[in-house]
């Protein structure tokens, strides 16, 4: 897949809430059809063998899919959207204290109501971690909890 970084991606903050708050991921930068994110891997978010859980890997790659699929042009809001179907690749464990970043990149589709995107995960040194494929579904309505808030590049460095 090798996502890449757009050049046109901007930097901005946007708070998580629920689930996806406890996680503890940032989004670092967003265009529409791509997002980036990044986690810092904790002692409590590791399974008994002290590596990642992959429940949390599935959980960053879902949600950067539906983050780089689900604001609108101006980015104010966020469109309402569920999980059909995610495919899951595991292809190298992480650890507390690892530093991870989540691409995820929209698919281009003519459907109205459906949307498919790639997600991957790289650790600190560059090596993927894992890979994700989802098919989605958008519903109507927009979510009122949360929006981007775009950044000056400065600020963000």
């Amino acid at each position: 897949m090798a996502i890449q970084r757009p050049a046109d991606a901007r930097p901005v903050a946007y708070g998580f809430r629920g689930f996806n708050e406890s996680i503890g991921h940032k989004v670092v930068a967003w265009r529409p059809g791509f997002v980036e994110m990044h986690l810092v891997v904790r002692a409590d978010l590791c399974n008994a063998n002290g590596l990642l859980h992959g429940g949390v890997l599935m959980t960053l790659l879902d949600g950067a899919s539906g983050l780089a699929c689900t604001f609108n042009e101006t980015a104010t809001a966020r469109r309402l959207s569920v999980t059909l179907a995610f495919t899951t690749q595991f292809i190298k464990a992480t650890r507390d204290g690892d530093v991870l970043t989540i691409l995820g990149a929209w698919r281009p589709s003519t459907s109205q109501s459906t949307f498919a995107a790639e997600t991957e995960i790289y650790d600190q040194h560059g090596d993927l971690v894992a890979t994700g494929a989802g098919t989605f579904r958008y519903l109507k309505g927009e979510r009122t909890d949360g929006m981007l808030v775009f950044l000056d590049h400065k600020a963000a460095d």
